[in-house]
């Protein structure tokens, strides 16, 4: 009929500029959601029949919307030309970062793509703006802890593991460190993978398989860069392993991350990595467990009575107050705001290393490191409720989460 011709068909896709459009206006406003709810990373996942978009805030993953499914090409081709993918490129994982000015300033992003028999999901994570920012006190160590820990890094030489699952702090640590370390006569290169940010002062590499620029391959590098420390953000490798107690052996601190649940399951873990025993013995010089707890919201917490229950397995004191999460307006409705660490620092002293050298069990390991003082990760945790920074129940969930 006559007239008819122009008129849009029920059910039939929006054109291609009004997509395009829509995916752009949904791209703003996830990223200015993200950051007013300082979620650390977004990401996409397609569906057969709708695109969900979660936020990952404090720690937890969080619901933020479901579009329409033809809107996922737009907003995937979207990202990975600012991050500078390849746009054409469905079938392999990729990796890449864009900046973009806000109200805030100018953040930088990491973009990571993995193909999904629906299609392909995108993680987009939030980089720290200032990593010379990041300091001991304000990832959480503890008075008691920061010396233990500080008297490590005063070492000339030894590899120092730090431990714990994905996400509880461990590069923050690393970084932390650096910090602390950094001195103009102090020569501190690092290896990352990838570079989370810049570090005005230090030598940072960018691992890049592509380019046969491995962990491994900087390494043997470095051993020939006189340098006085060493950085490496994770032991992913037996190579890698390997290289790095090899690096701490012959003169070099060395500071590295490695996937473990705890600092004395750090053992069994650098044993699958073939490792040399002596290697361990000789040059392992301390070790640090970590996890990362939610602050509770100041502006809404409640003063609770704990049961008795919880006053023995925390060995609290009867002038002790501890508080519980309620929500509010500041918070999200949540309870909590911002996160914190818990640690637990193992100097690796001469009982301890007769005991590795014997092939002890973790269980005695760990005896033998709170006898010498260690501060485990849970009183580590019932020190920060004390103190007002979280709850119990935090922390429960917390240390449980990755025994």
């Amino acid at each position: 009929m006559k007239g008819e011709a122009n008129q849009p068909v029920e059910g039939a896709p929006a054109p291609l500029a009004e997509t395009a459009q829509a995916a752009q206006a949904l791209l703003d406003q996830l990223l200015d959601a993200a950051l007013q709810l300082r979620a650390a990373r977004r990401g996409r996942v397609p569906q057969a029949d709708k695109l969900t978009i979660r936020l990952r805030v404090e720690g937890v993953l969080r619901f933020w919307k479901e579009v329409p499914l033809d809107l996922h090409p737009q907003v995937v081709g979207r990202l990975k030309s600012l991050a500078k993918l390849d746009v054409a490129e469905r079938r392999r994982p990729q990796e890449g970062r864009f900046t973009q000015a806000t109200k805030s300033g100018v953040r930088e992003y990491r973009v990571a793509t993995a193909p999904m028999l629906d299609g392909e999901k995108v993680v987009v994570r939030v980089l720290h703006q200032d990593l010379s920012e990041i300091t001991l006190k304000n990832i959480g160590y503890s008075e008691p802890n920061a010396r233990a820990y500080s008297d490590l890094l005063s070492k000339p030489h030894g590899l120092i593991l730090h431990c714990g699952p994905t996400g509880s702090g461990k590069t923050s640590a690393l970084y932390a460190a650096i910090n602390h370390l950094k001195q103009n006569w102090r020569n501190i290169q690092t290896i990352e993978d990838p570079v989370e940010g810049r570090l005005s002062g230090i030598n940072q590499a960018q691992v890049n398989g592509e380019l046969g620029q491995s962990c491994a391959t900087f390494l043997r590098s470095f051993l020939l860069q006189d340098c006085d420390v060493i950085m490496v953000d994770e032991l992913r490798d037996p190579e890698s392993a390997q290289l790095a107690f090899q690096a701490a052996h012959s003169g070099h601190l060395v500071l590295a991350s490695l996937q473990a649940k705890s600092a004395v399951a750090a053992f069994s873990r650098l044993h699958e990595l073939r490792v040399p025993q002596f290697f361990i013995h000789a040059s392992l010089v301390g070790l640090v467990g970590h996890r990362m707890t939610r602050r509770v919201c100041k502006a809404c917490r409640r003063v609770f009575q704990p049961s008795a229950q919880i006053q023995r397995e925390c060995n609290l004191l009867p002038h002790h107050q501890l508080y519980q999460a309620v929500g509010c307006t500041q918070c999200g409705k949540l309870g909590y705001r911002g996160r914190i660490g818990l640690q637990e620092v193992i100097a690796i002293d001469p009982q301890l290393r007769e005991a590795i050298q014997a092939g002890a069990l973790e269980d005695e390991l760990y005896a033998l490191a709170a006898q010498s003082g260690m501060i485990s990760l849970f009183t580590d945790g019932v020190a920060k409720c004390v103190a007002g920074y979280t709850t119990v129940e935090e922390v429960y969930q917390t240390i449980m989460a990755g025994d």
